[in-house]
């Protein structure tokens, strides 16, 4: 996996996701304890999270076709601009929980723009042969900062100087873009003219109908309705079942976050690279699909291991949560892009990104419902079946047998395979 990084393009573009993430990670924790002080309301933390999805469910259809249209790393190096800008803003407005709810929305506007571009310049920078390592590389990255950035913030915040978190966050951003800005001929691909000669508007078009008119791709924009829709349950219901349930201590809560962002480390990393040597994509989508459904069924017995045994069952758990999570990203974002035609890459990422927040934002919302109605960790274990279902009915579908044919995602990613940045 770090092989990749001898392409000095790519080593430049992973050390501005670091930088990026990690001062993500800063900021991510304060907001939400300062949400958190400042309201003394639940729902306003629901919020926060509500605000990050919002911008990319309702506004990424029409900020997917800019990546394919323009320069790719004109549009990162200005979406980081514009985040940076934002985040200063926090600093005026720290003490409004309102204020901060609404600028989180308008930062989700530059991920909204920047996401799509970075996804689909991962090709173009390390070529499709090494994408999949590219995406291991990234979610392992990711899962680290999610370590590194809310440790090294909590220590920043015993300062009581949440305006110093902030402005580093908007260095980092200014850094990131700068790592960009580095790199050589990104985004200046065979097919932008092509592209650049099609109107906003009919650009959107040709992308759905494109995207959606390959039964691979249509498949797994489906598939990622339920998968997204029960990860959103159980990100809403997992802070009430270690707290509420299991009565985890606030010492234990942090090290269980920790460790599920190990267990992605060590799924992307290791485990789902290893699998994908041995297995098609479509079967390890398969077989993680069904391997959470089961792990959240799990959580009832887990309920009384925890009362024999302590807080060990509860670890070993979180981490599977965090491995089996690499088992599904890993394959589904592989997948998505060699499949995707090089032309419509930023539109096949915004249509992904639509969906999965679309879904989350649902499965954040029927998750409080649900457990009001039957209890956190039957809510938890119902969802968790009925993603098994969905995996024991996804190999009779049409689009799976699509998925699974080798050939045919071959034959479309070297048809359409754009130049390598060297």
């Amino acid at each position: 996996m770090f092989k990749i990084l001898h392409n000095r393009n790519y080593l430049r573009f992973w050390l501005g996701q670091i930088v990026s993430q990690l001062g993500d990670g800063f900021t991510r924790i304060a907001i939400v304890y300062l949400v958190a002080t400042l309201t003394k309301d639940p729902l306003a933390i629901g919020l926060v999270i509500f605000a990050q999805l919002l911008p990319t469910a309702f506004f990424g259809i029409f900020l997917g076709p800019l990546a394919d249209k323009y320069n790719r790393k004109w549009l990162m190096v200005g979406a980081d601009f514009y985040r940076m800008v934002i985040v200063f803003l926090m600093i005026p407005f720290h003490h409004s929980a309102t204020a901060l709810i609404i600028l989180i929305a308008f930062q989700g506007l530059g991920s909204a723009l920047f996401d799509p571009a970075r996804s689909s310049s991962i090709p173009d920078i390390i070529g499709e042969e090494n994408i999949q390592q590219a995406i291991s590389l990234s979610q392992s990255t990711r899962a680290a900062m999610d370590i590194i950035g809310p440790s090294i913030g909590a220590l920043l915040m015993m300062t009581n100087n949440y305006n110093i978190i902030f402005a580093i966050d908007a260095v980092t951003f200014a850094l990131s873009a700068l790592f960009i800005l580095s790199l050589r001929n990104l985004g200046k691909n065979k097919f932008a003219h092509a592209s650049s000669s099609e109107s906003y508007f009919l650009s959107i078009r040709s992308g759905v109908k494109e995207v959606v008119g390959i039964p691979a791709l249509r498949f797994l924009l489906i598939l990622i309705i339920p998968i997204t829709l029960v990860c959103g349950i159980l990100n809403t219901n997992l802070i009430a079942v270690l707290t509420n349930k299991f009565h985890v201590s606030a010492f234990h809560f942090g090290f269980m976050e920790a460790a599920t962002a190990v267990g992605v480390i060590v799924g992307a990393g290791i485990a789902a690279p290893v699998a994908l040597k041995k297995f098609k994509p479509s079967t390890i989508l398969l077989l993680g699909t069904a391997a959470i459904g089961i792990l959240m069924v799990l959580i009832i017995p887990l309920d009384g291991f925890q009362i024999l045994y302590g807080v060990l069952p509860v670890y070993i758990w979180s981490i599977m949560v965090g491995v089996l999570n690499a088992f599904l990203n890993v394959p589904l974002n592989s997948i998505f892009l060699k499949v995707t035609p090089a032309a419509f890459r930023g539109r096949g990422s915004s249509l992904l990104g639509i969906t999965a927040s679309t879904s989350s934002i649902i499965g954040i919302l029927f998750g409080g419902w649900l457990s009001k109605e039957i209890g956190v960790l039957y809510g938890t274990a119902i969802s968790g079946a009925l993603l098994v279902i969905v995996a024991v009915f996804m190999p009779l579908l049409k689009g799976y047998k699509s998925l699974s044919n080798n050939n045919q995602a071959e034959s479309i990613s070297e048809t359409q395979q754009p130049a390598t940045v060297n």
